[in-house]
């Protein structure tokens, strides 16, 4: 069994203030993402949020290493969010779990 890759990933919006930032919509994006580019996804392909942070608009994704390059490209393509023109960009991968750099804000964490 592979073992899990990290992403680091921003979301930039071109307008910010007409979107509802959570991590379900967040996560529900890229799922869509998958399903449309890939089909239907199922169990073996998990995507996990780590961290989720609304106002950074990050999030840290745990995905499995053999399903890493179709979660890069489903996220490279997504245009919108919210009906919102966007883009996502991975700011850094990791073997290693990754973590927003030091800040007074407060982050949500998932398992």
């Amino acid at each position: 069994m592979s073992g899990y890759q990290y992403l680091d990933v921003k979301l930039k919006l071109r307008d910010p203030d007409s979107v509802t930032l959570t991590p379900v919509f967040f996560f529900g994006c890229i799922h869509s993402s998958l399903a449309s580019i890939f089909g239907e996804i199922g169990g073996q392909t998990t995507l996990d949020i780590v961290k989720f942070s609304s106002s950074q608009k990050r999030s840290i994704l745990r995905v499995p290493e053999n399903f890493l390059e179709r979660v890069r490209i489903a996220i490279a393509l997504i245009g919108y969010y919210q009906d919102v023109p966007c883009h996502f960009q991975v700011l850094s991968t990791s073997r290693k779990p990754l973590d927003f750099e030091d800040s007074p804000e407060e982050f949500v964490a998932f398992n």
